[in-house]
Parts: C-alpha cells; structure tokens; sequence
C-alpha cells in the first residue's frame, strides 16, 4: 500500500483518521485479525473517552427510499 506523500499544509481531520489508521496498521504489521481487533480496542476507548452510546442496528434491513421493501 502506498503511503501519500508528506506535504506541508494544515491538517484537517482526514489527516488526523489517515495518521492514526497508518499507525495502527503499522503496529499491527498486515495482519488483518490484529488490525481488527486494535481498531475494535481504540474505537471502544474513544467511546468511553467521549460518552458515546453504541447504537444497535435496525432488526430487519430496510429501504433507505422508505418504502420499507
């Protein structure tokens, strides 16, 4: 996977996203489970950090155009 070169400009919070997904990737040295579960580990320690709720999914699929079929 190639890396975007390092420009000199304002970091926006893509940038902030793609820094730590490289991070983590790096870590993790291409394993998929691994990767996984690191990213699993800090998206629960940002949730506890921020007091987000986990929000369950719809029981049954719908139509996003709302005619439910």
């Amino acid at each position: 996977m190639s890396r975007t070169p390092k420009i000199k400009q304002s970091q926006t919070p893509v940038d902030d996203v793609r820094r730590v997904r490289e991070k983590i990737h790096d870590e993790c040295g291409g394993d998929l489970r691994k990767l996984a579960a690191r990213a699993n580990k800090t998206a629960e320690e940002y949730r506890q950090k921020l007091g987000l709720k986990v929000v369950q999914p719809p029981a049954r699929e719908s139509r996003r155009d709302g005619t439910g079929g």
